[in-house]
């Protein structure tokens, strides 16, 4: 990856975003970022980094056209992330979005387009070691069935216009610029309302962002790549950590209590149920903090196999999960002082 590369981003401003664009300057790459407001802290950092801002959103295809002319690939991080909402919002940025953006890669000429997808396309299996080779399937989410047809969509496109299209699948993503994982996390076991099912010891399946980018970047630039979706995680050859496990490691690291409360699955699932079902019905900003989904994604036995990164893409992690986890808890802690 020596060589100079000129890569037109979306979601620039987002947590994979802006390290991707960190990481990207870094290496000698230039960089153009859509931007919706190029008057946010995210935006000006980027413009501090070298990077160049286009403004506009996932809607503007004549910001889109701006975004991708000249570029050697289109990184395109951009989505609408979560586990509440309409699900018209999802389809109109998460499926809509990723057509306009794949339309304009096609028509500035663009080779390589790489889409960020999410090991949610596999449907939420109960267990087993997931790899590439298993089906992608609905599960009744808004964000995981949307990432499902906006990946569906970009394979299917590239198939039929001869566009380059890889495509790359993390878990929970955590490491600078997290929004969501290590502050919800730290913030419940501050108030001690961390909630353990059946004790904790499912595998949780994570990520460090910096090894989420460089595989974006290898399946950006490596011939090989087109054509594939990898799965990326911090645990290649090893099982990863339990729940209880990353969670301790976030506590102690915060200087938290550990947790210590734990529900059996069969109270925690109705329980999950019922609050769904209250929140919906009095309309909610947001879901409560025990959801159906929640709740098996802290009980599944499943691992997903990231070895096709490796074997395709000579990629190798370079840091272990719990040992990534402790650094970022410890660099959250030193900010929230």
């Amino acid at each position: 990856m020596s060589l100079s590369r000129r890569f037109a981003l979306t979601g620039a401003t987002s947590g994979v975003g802006l390290r991707l664009a960190e990481i990207a300057v870094e290496q000698g790459h230039r960089v153009v970022g859509l931007v919706r407001d190029p008057n946010k802290a995210e935006a000006k950092k980027l413009a501090v980094l070298g990077v160049e801002l286009v403004r506009g959103d996932l809607d503007d295809t004549a910001a889109l056209a701006t975004l991708t002319r000249g570029a050697d690939a289109v990184l395109h991080m951009a989505a609408h992330v979560g586990d509440w909402g309409p699900m018209e919002q999802f389809v109109r940025v998460n499926v809509g979005g990723t057509l306009r953006v794949l339309a304009a890669t096609h028509d500035s000429g663009v080779r390589r387009f790489v889409h960020l997808s999410s090991t949610a396309v596999y449907g939420r299996p109960d267990r087993g070691r997931v790899d590439e080779t298993w089906p992608t399937k609905h599960a009744g989410v808004p964000y995981d069935d949307t990432k499902v047809d906006s990946e569906r969509t970009a394979f299917a496109f590239g198939r039929e216009r001869g566009l380059e299209v890889a495509a790359v699948r993390p878990p929970i993503i955590y490491g600078p610029y997290d929004r969501n994982f290590m502050p919800r996390a730290a913030a419940a076991l501050k108030k001690k309302r961390f909630l353990l099912i059946d004790g904790g010891h499912a595998p949780l399946n994570v990520v460090w962002v910096d090894h989420v980018v460089d595989v974006v970047l290898r399946a950006a630039t490596h011939p090989d790549a087109p054509g594939h979706a990898f799965n990326v995680m911090d645990e290649v050859d090893e099982r990863p950590p339990s729940v209880v496990d990353v969670a301790t490691t976030i506590a102690d690291a915060i200087g938290a209590p550990r947790p210590s409360r734990s529900l059996p699955y069969s109270v925690a699932l109705p329980l999950g149920h019922l609050a769904l079902g209250a929140f919906r019905a009095a309309r909610a900003d947001g879901p409560p903090p025990l959801t159906p989904f929640v709740v098996k994604v802290l009980t599944r036995d499943v691992v997903y196999d990231a070895s096709k990164a490796v074997r395709i893409l000579g990629w190798r992690p370079r840091m272990r999960a719990l040992e990534g986890i402790r650094r970022e808890a410890e660099a959250f802690a030193r900010s929230a002082r």
